[in-house]
């Protein structure tokens, strides 16, 4: 899931000269939406009114992640919106606290430290040159909206299926973002762009999503909300591949750190199933 997440990161960076950032998301989870239509269908029937509101709400806080991001990086670097989205590690355990009543182991805690410190060094983040304009402010809300999407999915999944939480999502983030395209005229598009963007519909996010929901059945946010540090990191390595981005001393520093996190967090897990 992050290896695809992650690969879609200098994809987009290239479609963007074709194509608005509006469309495209519309475009994308329009062919995502297509594909869980039956799937939706078959369960919306057995679902109650307090289960579709539940997870309209979980698709709300998707779009929001979008959308913030997407007008975010408007205003600011990408390398502050990286950063500043990668701070979704330090609020889920925040709001699992809240929410489900996990407490945080001290190996948690550090993993969460070495996680924050690789990501900051990876999206060769400068405090420097840091200000708080309205695009960082803006992106603030992306990485709120991402740590409570994975602490909300986490309690849902263990009520509902897998597949319906998926698909509501899926067309709740098309559904909110319908208004925006409407003045956005989108002219003739290169066939490898129109293949990206079935590609980014169906394995970046109907399998993505699907695959981010199936996992938060048997891991903890804050575990998880490390694991997915893999993103920004898998998202450097295919950048240098395609688009010829280099990896300074500091930034293979930082993916060493994130890969020290991700060991700490799944030794750790393991260890705690061992104890049961």
């Amino acid at each position: 899931m992050t290896l695809v997440w992650g690969g879609t990161f200098p994809l987009i960076k290239i479609m963007l000269k074709y194509i608005s950032p509006m469309p495209l998301i519309f475009y994308r989870f329009l062919s995502a939406a297509v594909i869980c239509l039956p799937f939706l269908i078959r369960g919306i029937r057995k679902a109650s009114l307090k289960t579709i509101l539940k997870l309209f709400f979980l698709g709300f806080l998707l779009w929001l992640a979008y959308i913030t991001q997407t007008i975010g990086l408007k205003y600011t670097t990408p390398s502050n919106s990286a950063f500043i989205t990668g701070l979704y590690v330090v609020f889920t355990p925040i709001f699992a606290l809240f929410f489900t009543k996990e407490k945080m182991t001290k190996v948690m805690f550090f993993s969460l430290l070495l996680a924050f410190f690789g990501i900051i060094l990876l999206s060769n983040f400068s405090f420097t040159k840091f200000t708080f304009n309205p695009g960082n402010l803006i992106t603030i809300v992306t990485a709120i909206s991402c740590a409570l999407q994975i602490v909300f999915t986490s309690i849902f999944v263990k009520k509902e299926s897998i597949i319906i939480i998926t698909s509501v999502q899926i067309f709740t983030v098309l559904f909110l973002t319908t208004p925006f395209i409407i003045s956005n005229k989108t002219g003739n598009l290169p066939l490898w762009v129109i293949l990206s963007i079935v590609f980014l519909g169906t394995v970046a996010s109907f399998i993505a999503i699907l695959a981010e929901t199936y996992s938060l059945k048997f891991i903890d946010p804050d575990r998880a909300s490390i694991l997915f540090t893999l993103e920004p990191l898998f998202a450097a390595i295919f950048s240098f591949i395609f688009i010829g981005e280099r990896f300074a001393l500091k930034e293979i520093f930082g993916s060493t750190l994130i890969f020290i996190a991700m060991i700490m967090v799944i030794k750790n897990n393991k260890n705690a199933h061992q104890e049961l």
